[in-house]
């Protein structure tokens, strides 16, 4: 057996900051002489790199096959022949479609870590036969992982009741670390938006059922107001996106950035958009990333009204939650949260990054590897 800690997921392993954040945790805190991100390969990206000295990326290729589905199985299978071949001691597995390796690994007697990103088995993408496929390998194989986070309150209720005989599983909230904003302006800067427009900032995956659509709509008819959007990220609807900037004055796109930068960009935007739509439950039980980012970054955030999202934007009154799920509904919400006083939710949103920050988190990590020693 050796002494790594291998996180597998399906990606690139290029913007995945929960999987740089935990390994950087695991890495720094735990007994491992290393932490090993096995990941996809694409074009222009190198197959191996090093974060730091103890985090190393791998990417695996298939003789420049780019087809997902076969890479898939490919990194499946690959990291299979890799837990044989080298026994990690610990193995964090971060998607359902990877959870049988959980079996292979216990049968090594290695610590296995199910580290959800999302209600794996009730996303927007999975219906039908692959939907019934992913609930029967969770439901057959997390038996044998020792450990399950998870990153809301209620994916966790949902998971304790999908599963009672198994321990409640743990939540680490996907926030980013806690950092003093410095406003910046590299909106207005590059796009040359005025200090008398206001900028609404939608960031993170460009797909359906998050409100990207309604936005680009709403938008659209705002054209001749103060009001503009900035989508920031990538996805599939990226090139209608792109297309719709070309065509209104008010609309922008930039792509997705680093970590590392991320908040310097957020903090450039007036107001951040969260407009997932009640399309599955782990729409509905959500509690993503950019929520905290936007908090983070000092900003007043519109969210939809799912109950995870809109408990804590209502509680601790950082925002608004839209009520009328429309396009006129959303120009309305818009014009309102816009005449809105800033300054008096900023002591809110000061008051509630203390809590909701990366290193509140890793005192919750540190507390689960000490209590299942691994």
């Amino acid at each position: 057996m050796k002494n790594i800690n291998l996180h597998l997921y399906p990606s690139t392993m290029t913007n995945e900051s929960r999987i740089f954040k935990e390994a950087t945790f695991i890495a720094h805190h735990l007994d491992f002489e290393s932490v090993l991100l096995m990941g996809l390969w694409k074009k222009g990206l190198a197959k191996e790199e090093c974060l730091d000295a103890q985090i190393h990326i791998k990417r695996i290729a298939l003789f420049g096959i780019q087809k997902r589905a076969v890479l898939y199985v490919y990194l499946l299978v690959y990291g299979l022949l890799f837990i044989v071949a080298h026994r990690p001691r610990m193995i964090n597995i971060h998607t359902v479609e990877f959870l049988p390796l959980a079996f292979v690994a216990k049968c090594f007697g290695l610590k296995v870590v199910y580290d959800t990103h999302e209600l794996e088995t009730q996303k927007a993408n999975v219906k039908g036969l692959r939907q019934k496929l992913s609930m029967l390998i969770e439901s057959v194989f997390i038996r044998y992982a020792d450990v399950v986070i998870v990153v809301g309150e209620m994916i966790a209720d949902v998971y304790k009741k999908m599963y009672p005989k198994r321990q409640r599983p743990y939540v680490v909230l996907n926030t980013p670390p806690y950092g003093d904003v410095v406003k910046k302006n590299i909106f207005r800067e590059l796009f040359g938006i005025s200090q008398e427009q206001i900028i609404f900032l939608y960031q993170g995956g460009l797909g359906r059922g998050r409100g990207v659509e309604m936005i680009l709509e709403a938008f659209q008819g705002l054209q001749n107001t103060p009001y503009v959007v900035v989508f920031m990220g990538s996805g599939v609807l990226e090139a209608s996106i792109i297309e719709a900037s070309k065509r209104y004055k008010n609309i922008f796109f930039h792509h997705a950035v680093e970590p590392k930068v991320l908040l310097d960009y957020t903090s450039s935007a007036d107001f951040g958009l969260l407009l997932y739509e009640n399309t599955c439950l782990n729409h509905a039980y959500c509690c993503p990333n950019k929520l905290f980012e936007y908090i983070m970054a000092e900003l007043p955030v519109m969210v939809s009204p799912l109950p995870e999202i809109s408990a804590l934007v209502a509680r601790h009154q950082i925002g608004m939650v839209l009520e009328e799920e429309s396009v006129e509904g959303l120009k309305k919400a818009i014009d309102t949260i816009a005449s809105w006083d800033k300054q008096v939710l900023i002591h809110p949103l000061k008051r509630v990054k203390m809590g909701y920050n990366w290193e509140a988190q890793e005192e919750i990590l540190r507390k689960i590897y000490q209590e299942e020693n691994p």
